[in-house]
């Protein structure tokens, strides 16, 4: 039971795949009575644990153990109604799909490995509403000849849909269209991270938010390398830009934030991106030179830094020696030696980006034209470049204690010790006043 019909679609798509369940949708707790009362067969029951007035949840709960059903309740969201014991499991936000797979699948009693060996058709299918909420797939789709029942390519990947396309095929009847059994993963991800990046954030916790960001941040880093710069990829920017410094004014002690991100299971990626914007930030508006302009600045260069890199491994990679031992192929090892040439490229193509942006990503890791690393920065680096280098060290050495605690002045002199040099270390004395 979820009102949000957006939310509802993420839980059936990403069920269904993952475990194979088959979801009935309903909007209130007497519905899904009624329902139940039919005598038809209900395995779980996932319920938000408030939905408007009614305590949802607990009017379930009391249904099930007043008729002494073996119907597990698996209640998703906080409330300020106390939530009664006879529930399985309680999953607090409701974007966190990760943890609501895992604990549908306990309480199925499904393995990991059923799962994984889960007999999947060669064309998974997938209902056609779901193509009205994308312009694009990242794979190929097909539809099946209702006569011939063979499989026939409609769309190439990251093409965009023709706008009448899948009108034309739901008036046809067409209740489905199909993707490579391989490929089904990596077309739920997306669609999941298109459905997040709609959903109305007024609506939403600020830990749902979080998740609304981290999944919004690796989408603009997927549709940048495949369209490219365009009106959406630029609209998807403006938008992220907005949700990290919100997230950060709305957090006013790092720890809280970071413990926030870690309850919601956010990756190292995003981490890095939001932190980093955070301590960014706040170097900004304690230096004697910061202005608003510059804080745009500073939070572009803080979302388009690492931009093209694809994975958490790859994020965490900081050095020569680093790249040398990490577990990578040769065409990731190339990515993560050339992520801030090919970052400040996209960034130069994109209309109005802070003067001096590019070059700034270019150089992050110390190399004049972006590829690879270096130990030291030359005397030649500008002011806002000082602040962009000191603030991710100092973020790397939070991650690194992202648990805590949090010695202010430990940090500090770490930080110190990585950067010797006056300029940088006039910068790093702002930072003895961040709040944790």
């Amino acid at each position: 039971m979820e009102p949000n019909p957006q939310i509802e679609s993420l839980y059936m798509l990403n069920l269904s795949t993952w475990l194979g369940l088959e979801i009935v949708g309903k909007k209130r707790a007497e519905f899904a009575i009624n329902y139940i009362n039919e005598g038809k067969e209900v395995k779980l029951i996932i319920v938000r644990n408030t939905i408007g007035k009614e305590a949802s949840a607990n009017t379930l709960i009391d249904f099930v153990q007043q008729n002494q059903l073996n119907i597990p309740i698996i209640v998703i969201g906080n409330s300020s109604h106390p939530l009664k014991d006879g529930h399985q499991a309680h999953i607090k936000n409701s974007l966190e799909l990760k943890p609501l797979i895992q604990a549908c699948a306990k309480t199925l009693q499904i393995t990991a490995q059923e799962m994984s060996q889960k007999v999947v058709p060669d064309f998974f299918p997938i209902p056609i509403l779901y193509f009205k909420e994308i312009k694009r797939s990242v794979c190929p789709v097909y539809s099946q000849d209702f006569e011939t029942e063979e499989y026939i390519q409609r769309c190439e990947a990251n093409v965009d849909f023709d706008p009448t396309f899948i009108s034309q095929l739901i008036e046809e009847g067409v209740s489905h269209l199909y993707i490579k059994k391989r490929e089904r993963l990596q077309f739920v991800s997306n669609v999941t991270a298109e459905l997040m990046n709609e959903l109305n954030e007024e609506e939403v916790s600020s830990e749902e938010n979080l998740s609304i960001t981290s999944q919004a941040v690796k989408l603009l880093g997927s549709k940048l390398t495949t369209i490219g710069v365009t009106e959406e990829t630029i609209e998807l920017a403006n938008k992220n830009l907005a949700r990290l410094k919100k997230t950060t004014a709305a957090h006013p002690k790092l720890a809280k934030l970071l413990e926030n991100m870690i309850n919601n299971k956010s990756g190292y990626l995003f981490k890095h991106t939001q932190i980093l914007t955070y301590v960014c930030l706040h170097i900004i508006k304690n230096i004697d030179w910061g202005s608003p302009e510059q804080e745009e600045k500073i939070c572009f260069i803080s979302l388009f830094h690492d931009i093209v890199l694809e994975n958490d491994e790859m994020a965490q990679i900081h050095s020569t020696q680093e790249l040398r031992s990490a577990k990578l192929n040769t065409q990731e090892r190339m990515l993560v030696e050339r992520h801030a040439q090919m970052s400040a490229e996209l960034v130069a193509k994109f209309p109005h980006s802070p003067m001096g942006a590019d070059q700034i990503i270019r150089q992050h890791h110390g190399m004049l034209n972006g590829i690879g690393f270096s130990e030291h920065f030359g005397a030649n680096v500008s002011p806002v470049s000082i602040v962009f280098i000191v603030a991710e060290e100092f973020t790397r050495i939070i991650l690194k204690r992202e648990t805590g605690p949090f010695d202010i002045q430990e940090m500090i002199s770490e930080l110190k010790q990585v950067f010797p040099t006056s300029r940088f270390q006039k910068v790093i004395t702002l930072l003895e006043s961040i709040t944790f």
